[in-house]
């Protein structure tokens, strides 16, 4: 009887964890300035590039005196800023770059 009751119970317990389901991911936005924008900027663009903004022409690179020094991809530039999988490149207020990346 007992030893029925124990495989019944370890049979119940393999069902379980068997049909549990999957962590789900969810999608956060990740918020960057110019400060970290003008990284992607300095290693991809030009490296007298210090500020980077997320303009409507673009993302778009200057040097310290404000002098325009090229252009980058803001997709690009997300996937330089994180480690995770980045599902779109946004342009937040002021310029900012918001990357929605997916955990």
């Amino acid at each position: 009887m007992f030893r029925r009751l124990g495989a019944f119970a370890a049979a119940s317990l393999l069902t379980v964890f068997a049909f549990a389901s999957p962590a789900h991911a969810s999608t956060v936005d990740l918020t960057f300035g110019p400060l970290s924008i003008g990284e992607y900027c300095h290693a991809q663009v030009s490296t007298s590039a210090l500020v980077g903004l997320y303009e409507s022409s673009g993302l778009r690179c200057y040097s310290g005196a404000n002098v325009y020094v090229g252009s980058g991809d803001p997709y690009l530039a997300c996937k330089y800023l994180t480690t995770d999988v980045v599902a779109a490149a946004l342009r937040g207020q002021s310029g900012a770059l918001i990357c929605r990346v997916v955990r």
